[in-house]
């Protein structure tokens, strides 16, 4: 049997590579105005453009391969979209609240506190949906 395509994923994909080059581009602004080649040179508004655009690249690619993956498998369509959603709502939120002034703020707390429930969720469902095509 050949399983279905990941379009869910593929879409989410889509959108967080689109974000996460977004984000580079503000990094790339933020150098500029700084005159900041390597590094943060200590400039506030380059380590936070470079903290947006970090912590996203970290938790994007590990939440992707484990959508796909559930998706692959023939994890719950719905389960997997509102899990996507989440996600990427979250991760918008964050960068959202490292864009404020006052970095600890409802924005950066609701991007980590969602994140980790979605990352929760997403690894049960895998683990769950795994065992199930073991036979156990």
């Amino acid at each position: 049997m050949t399983p279905a395509m990941p379009v869910v994923s593929a879409i989410t994909a889509g959108i967080l590579i689109i974000f996460q080059l977004l984000l580079m581009l503000g990094v790339v602004a933020a150098r500029r105005r700084n005159r900041q080649s390597l590094g943060d040179g200590g400039h506030p508004e380059l380590i936070s453009a470079m903290r947006r655009h970090g912590n996203l690249a970290e938790n994007a690619a590990l939440f992707i391969a484990g959508f796909t993956l559930l998706e692959l498998m023939g994890g719950n369509r719905t389960a997997l979209i509102i899990m996507c959603a989440a996600f990427v709502l979250a991760r918008i939120s964050h960068a959202i609240g490292l864009s404020m002034r006052k970095t600890v703020n409802p924005f950066r707390t609701a991007g980590v506190v969602v994140t980790v429930i979605v990352g929760i969720a997403l690894g049960a469902r895998l683990i769950l949906t795994a065992l199930t095509h073991l036979g156990l």
